[in-house]
């Protein structure tokens, strides 16, 4: 067997050796005043009282050997947030909280939420080698007083752009079909 052929073998092992040392070296501390400032308290949070980082876990998404970051509120609040992580910078990549799920894709992760009665929310980011490479994202708003509940307002966007219900629709059904994933909780104390 020549040396390159072992080289190429021996890549995917030492990515996850590289990976598992990352983990190993990973101090959740360092962004958990930015997770709850910037993210969670202004979108869920009654006050910053409110939410409690719980725990965390590493997934990856895109199968690029980088993990991706997925953090959890306390039971109370259920805020919980993926950001995938280039050096000290975290971009977030979903968010969800009691009334939404996150809901994870190869290349893809999203979330769909029912903010409020009469209001719906969807978004998703496509990874490719942990950043994100194109998105999109719905809101909707009905009358829910209405005997057909009537819709008030439809929004739809890809890659920031406002686009037609197909438009969108098409994007969502080329991220395929959920992908079950069952990621290791580190508690964070």
């Amino acid at each position: 067997m020549n040396m390159k052929r072992i080289i190429l073998l021996l890549l995917p092992l030492l990515a996850l050796g590289c990976q598992a040392q990352e983990k190993k070296n990973f101090d959740i501390n360092k962004y958990k005043d930015v997770i709850l400032k910037e993210y969670a308290y202004p979108r869920y949070a009654k006050s910053a009282d409110d939410t409690v980082l719980k725990d965390y876990a590493f997934i990856d998404i895109d199968g690029d050997g980088k993990s991706e970051l997925w953090v959890r509120g306390d039971e109370s609040q259920d805020w919980q947030g993926v950001f995938s992580l280039d050096g000290d910078s975290l971009t977030l990549l979903a968010d969800a909280d009691v009334c939404s799920e996150i809901k994870v894709y190869k290349n893809a992760v999203g979330y769909h939420s029912y903010i409020s009665p009469g209001q719906v929310d969807e978004a998703y980011s496509v990874l490719k080698d942990s950043r994100i490479v194109s998105s999109a994202e719905m809101n909707m708003k009905f009358d829910i007083f209405s005997d057909e509940q009537e819709v008030e307002y439809e929004g739809y966007a890809v890659n920031g752009k406002e686009v037609d219900e197909d438009t969108y629709n098409e994007f969502v059904q080329k991220l395929g079909d959920i992908v079950e994933v069952t990621p290791e909780w580190i508690l964070i104390e």
